[in-house]
């Protein structure tokens, strides 16, 4: 079994939809699955020995290529199944009219006629009046007292297949949409036993969707549903996006993804998706799962796996009485960016020792003089000595986040510091924040490497081809550092190398963020900072900011080429200052206010729990919707314990693999 999106896009808006940003509306941004991607797909069902081609979206028939899809996979030798809210454009309905009845089916996602506007509701009528018995029935269930009567009514009434799919509305990852809470389990189970009772009784079967468990019924209630596994359907269902890139599932979506090729067929990548989760498989979400008789006797997996890693979203937090250090894994080398602090050579000679082979550069900033460097002026007393004696290579950071005139203006000198800078001092590349600056110098300089600071905000693939031919080294934007399903589509975007900055915390987004860089950099006595007032409101946005603490490096090993330490003014103890690297690059666990983030990162000793880095690098950062680092933050507050370490799902050692 496999799915084909055929679009991202939907003419309805339902509350539970767990397609979350794979799905948008017509008015929004559309994707639309071309035709060679259409075809490459129907290639992999073919070498996989899957008969059927099944269509879905957003609402598939708003493919504007619907019918011709449609006419292929029938050409082709395929049975077609269509997944679909049936209010779909004349021309699509017309094909799957025109279709051999025996070939094609349609299984709608079905709402009570009051739930429709009435202009809705005519198409889906009209799609039932004219497919008939080619039309079965799906429903998601999201409240503990589903109405479901209505199907059996429009199964009679319209002659439709007498088959009604029953699923569960899984939440996704991500957050946002209304899913039904594990809690409500039992009573969602005996619901269901009274309606199977009634369309038993007018000769209508019931099938279930993934997701379900034996606890959710009695023993009488699964003895007569007859349906021994039941508890086992949670598998990588294999969905195809629009955009060539197969996810296990919708709600999984955000958890991993492998593309679409001519190599590889279903069940290899149902043994990839298996792989990534397999150790996930076992973080559970309530004790009793642990003793649960149906999962020693193998016939229950737990439920739907996002089910598992999400807790409903009414439980509490707890807090246990003792810290608990992470498992440590092997250390990947990956070579670090550095920032100056004014020490004499013995320093720089000693940190070249010490950590031999992992410091790639010092990055140095020039004097205001020449130009902004996103940080105050620093005490320059042993600046010349480090020039002309430290033994690790040097970048110089251009890091204005604002020029003081047009570009066409300040390039020239400039370029003319870069030269100097290189030419007497051995200096080997630049960091700048400004891209027209950036180009001018590229122009000038054509052999010297540049990298695009943290400060152009670089966020979006289209932003990362703005660099090409410009920048080689790329450090993504503060509002992405931890988010890993937006690191890894600019890592797919940008053909340089990528450069993860992990300790400078500013708030995720923050909008005082240009102000703030601007007045640091522009020589503002005692410059401040512009968000005291908005965390001294909302602490809890602390846990939002842009840190990643050493022991959680291992997640991004993957996605980046090297990272970065920021602590020009934080780190200038020079004991802390080497405290701090000797944790990166050996991935000694540190809290947040140990990393010299500055004043927007945690500033009280809280622990961060294993469980808080998967939710949060993977959360897309709806905040307007998930209420889990301000509980996290809260619950920490309530414990009064020097290093709480919050508790609710144990993840495997394997966890960071599959996140990653």
């Amino acid at each position: 079994m496999a799915n084909l999106a055929l679009t991202n896009v939907c003419n309805l808006d339902c509350p539970y939809c767990f397609a979350g940003s794979n799905v948008g509306h017509v008015e929004g941004p559309r994707q639309d699955l071309s035709e060679s991607k259409f075809e490459a797909a129907l290639d992999l069902l073919e070498r996989s020995g899957i008969a059927e081609a099944r269509l879905l979206g957003g609402e598939p028939t708003l493919h504007p290529r619907f019918a011709h899809f449609v006419e292929r996979a029938l050409t082709r030798g395929f049975r077609v199944a269509v997944f679909s809210n049936a209010i779909m454009p004349e021309s699509a309905l017309r094909s799957l009219e025109e279709a051999p009845a025996e070939r094609v089916s349609l299984l709608v996602n079905a709402r009570a006629e009051q739930d429709h506007q009435p202009a809705q509701w005519e198409k889906v009528r009209e799609t039932y009046r004219r497919l008939g018995n080619r039309v079965a029935l799906g429903y998601n269930i999201d409240s503990r007292a589903p109405r479901m009567d209505f199907l059996l009514d429009h199964i009679v009434r319209f002659g439709l297949s007498p088959l009604v799919r029953l699923g569960l509305a899984h939440p996704r990852l991500e957050g946002g949409n209304r899913s039904l809470r594990p809690r409500d389990y039992p009573s969602v189970g005996g619901r269901i036993l009274e309606f199977a009772e009634a369309a038993r009784a007018v000769g209508v079967a019931l099938e279930f969707d993934c997701g379900f468990v034996p606890c959710m019924f009695s023993q009488t209630g699964r003895e007569w549903l007859q349906m021994p596994d039941l508890g086992r359907r949670c598998n990588p269902i294999l969905d195809l996006l629009p955009n060539g890139e197969f996810i296990s599932c919708y709600p999984l979506a955000t958890l991993h993804r492998e593309k679409l090729t001519q190599i590889v067929d279903a069940a290899e990548l149902r043994r990839r998706f298996t792989a990534q989760f397999d150790d996930l498989r076992q973080a559970t979400l309530y004790p009793e799962c642990v003793q649960c008789e149906f999962r020693a006797r193998g016939e229950c997996t737990g439920g739907c796996l996002s089910a598992s890693l999400l807790r409903s979203r009414s439980t509490t937090f707890t807090v246990s009485e003792r810290r608990q250090a992470p498992e440590q894994k092997p250390a990947k080398i990956i070579p670090w960016a550095i920032p100056y602090i004014d020490q004499p050579a013995e320093f720089w000679q000693d940190l070249a020792r010490s950590f031999d082979g992992h410091i790639r550069e010092v990055y140095f900033p020039p004097p205001l003089e020449v130009l902004g460097t996103g940080r105050p002026e620093q005490p320059s007393r042993f600046r010349e000595e480090f020039l002309r004696h430290a033994p690790l290579a040097r970048s110089l950071l251009l890091n204005a986040i604002t020029l003081p005139a047009p570009v066409e203006q300040v390039a020239p000198a400039v370029i003319e510091a870069v030269r100097r800078y290189r030419d007497e001092y051995g200096i080997e590349s630049a960091t700048v924040a400004n891209l027209s600056l950036a180009e001018r110098i590229r122009d000038a300089m054509p052999e010297f490497p540049l990298t695009a600071s943290i400060l152009m905000d670089i966020f979006q693939p289209n932003q990362a081809l703005m660099l090409k031919g410009v920048c080689d080294t790329l450090v993504p934007a503060s509002r992405m550092v931890r988010d890993l399903n937006a690191l890894k589509v600019l890592r797919a975007a940008f053909p340089g190398r990528i450069r993860l900055l992990v300790n400078e915390a500013c708030v995720s987004g923050c909008p005082y963020r240009v102000e703030h860089f601007h007045e640091m950099a522009s020589g503002f006595e005692d410059p401040r900072s512009l968000c005291d007032d908005l965390l001294a409101r909302e602490p809890w946005l602390r846990l939002t900011g842009s840190w990643i603490l050493p022991q959680h490096l291992p997640y991004y090993e993957d996605i980046c080429d090297e990272m970065k330490l920021a602590g020009r003014v934080t780190l200038h103890d020079p004991v802390k200052y080497r405290r701090v690297l000797a944790a990166y690059i050996r991935r000694q666990p540190l809290a947040p206010h140990e990393i010299g983030g500055g004043p927007a990162s945690p500033l009280e000793p809280i622990d961060i729990s294993e469980e808080f880095v998967y939710r949060t690098s993977r959360c897309g950062q709806t905040c307007h919707s998930c209420s889990f680092c301000r509980d996290y933050y809260d619950s920490w507050r309530s414990s009064r314990a020097p290093y709480p370490q919050l508790v609710q799902i144990r993840l495997p050692a394997a966890a960071g693999r599959a996140m990653a």
